[in-house]
């Protein structure tokens, strides 16, 4: 894996991560080395996609013991059309919880995140994907989009 460089994230998939919020992210279990797969609200910024959890979360403990994810997106207007993100992740604090409500607000339609959704003592990271391989193609050619 050469960390130092990620790959360019095409228009087409640009246009699907702006225009949905909820994505699949798979790690690496640690306990195991088996893919562990989850639904997750994430931030598009045109740049990157981040995604906000805790600490105590597995996918937190995953990616400290290994840094491999895919993260996928199906367009949900168009079912035949897909991004996959390739690569591994780097954690960032979020200690002000701003990174967490930036995503809430952008998943509930303008809503701030509540101030008890994580208990007291709970630290906030923001995992940030690195593609090495971007794969965004059409199924099918597109036959069977809805219209």
């Amino acid at each position: 894996m050469n960390r130092s460089k990620t790959a360019p994230i095409p228009e087409a998939s640009r246009q699907i991560l702006d225009a949905n919020g909820l994505g699949i992210l798979t790690t690496i279990r640690a306990k195991d080395g088996l893919p562990s797969s989850n639904p997750v609200g994430y931030v598009w910024d045109g740049r990157a996609v981040g995604i906000s959890t805790i600490a105590s979360r597995v996918k937190y403990k995953n990616i400290l013991a290994n840094p491999t994810v895919a993260f996928c997106v199906v367009d949900q207007a168009d079912h035949t059309r897909y991004v996959e993100l390739r690569g591994w992740a780097t954690l960032e604090p979020d200690p002000d919880r701003s990174f967490l409500d930036r995503q809430f607000r952008r998943q509930s339609g303008g809503q701030p995140a509540p101030k008890d959704l994580d208990a007291p003592d709970e630290q906030r990271f923001v995992i940030w994907i690195h593609p090495e391989q971007v794969s965004s193609p059409v199924l099918y050619g597109g036959r069977f989009k809805r219209e």
